[in-house]
C-alpha cells in the first residue's frame, strides 16, 4: 500500500532522515520507534507532503505522492493524526469530528461515520457536546484519532499518541488503535518512542535511529534484539 524509498530530508540544510526506507502492507499495522529526535515525525510530514524530500519517492497504491499537496494527499485516503493532537480546543467533540469529514460531501455518510466513531470511543459519545480543550489528555488523544478517522482513511498515521497520557489510559488508547485495524481493516502506520506498547501491537516494525533504519522485522525479533532492550527498554 505505502512504499518509502531512499528518502532525505532536511531541515535548512541540515539532515533529518537518510535514506529511509519502509513499507506498508494494507491492513497491517507498522510501527516506526525510536527515541526523541530520531526523526519518526518527519516520516509522517513527509509522506502527508507538509515535507518534501530532498531525494528518494514515496508511493500510495502505487501512485508517487511526495510531489502532491497536501489536501491531495488526504482526498487519496491518508489521515495524519498529529503529535500534540492540534484540537480545536473552544470546538466542541462533535464539531471537531466533524471537521475531520470536510472531504466527504455526503451528510449521511458524515452521520453514519460518527455513529461508528462513537461506538469505538463510547466516551466522545458522553462528551460530544464538551468542548475539546475541557478533555483529559487520553480523551483529547482519543478525539484526535477519532478525527482522523471520520474522513474514511485507507491509511491513519499516527504520531505519538502515547505522549502526556497516563499509562493505564495508553493501554486503553493503544486497543482501541487494534480494535480499529481488526474489525475495519484499517492500515495504520505508529510512529512511537513507547516502544513496548508500540511493538506489542504491530504486525511489523522498523527502528530508527538518528534519522536512519537500523533494523526492522517482526516486533517479537526486535524485542529480543540486545540494542533495543538496552537502549528501548531499559533491559
Amino acid at each position: 500500500m505505502l512504499r518509502v524509498e531512499r528518502i532525505r530530508v532536511s531541515y535548512d540544510e541540515v539532515p533529518a532522515l537518510h535514506e529511509v526506507s519502509f513499507k506498508v502492507e494494507a491492513g497491517q499495522i507498522v510501527s516506526i520507534v525510536g527515541a526523541n529526535g530520531a526523526g519518526k515525525s518527519t516520516i509522517l510530514k513527509s509522506i502527508s507532503s507538509l515535507l518534501r524530500p530532498d531525494e528518494g519517492a514515496i508511493y500510495f497504491e502505487n501512485q508517487r505522492i511526495d510531489q502532491t499537496p497536501p489536501h491531495k494527499v488526504v482526498d487519496l485516503g491518508i489521515a495524519h493524526v498529529p503529535e500534540g493532537r492540534r484540537l480545536f480546543a473552544r470546538l466542541t467533540v462533535t464539531q471537531n469530528l466533524t471537521l475531520g469529514a470536510y472531504t466527504r460531501k455526503s451528510p449521511e455518510h458524515r452521520e453514519s461515520t460518527l455513529r461508528k466513531i462513537f461506538k469505538i470511543f463510547p466516551v466522545l459519545d458522553q462528551r460530544k457536546s464538551q468542548a475539546a480543550g475541557t478533555l483529559s489528555g487520553g480523551e483529547q488523544q482519543m478525539l484526535a484519532i477519532a478525527r482522523g478517522l471520520m474522513s474514511k482513511p485507507k491509511l491513519l498515521m499516527l504520531d505519538e499518541p502515547s505522549i502526556g497520557i497516563m499509562p493505564k489510559l495508553i493501554t486503553e488508547i493503544f486497543e482501541m488503535v487494534q480494535q480499529v485495524n481488526r474489525e475495519e481493516g484499517l492500515t495504520i502506520l505508529l510512529v512511537e518512542q513507547n516502544v513496548q506498547e508500540a511493538l506489542e501491537i504491530a504486525h511489523y516494525a522498523y527502528v530508527l535511529q538518528t534519522g536512519r533504519v537500523v533494523m526492522e522485522g517482526k516486533p517479537e525479533e526486535i524485542l529480543e534484539a540486545d540494542m533495543v532492550r538496552r537502549s528501548y527498554l531499559g533491559l
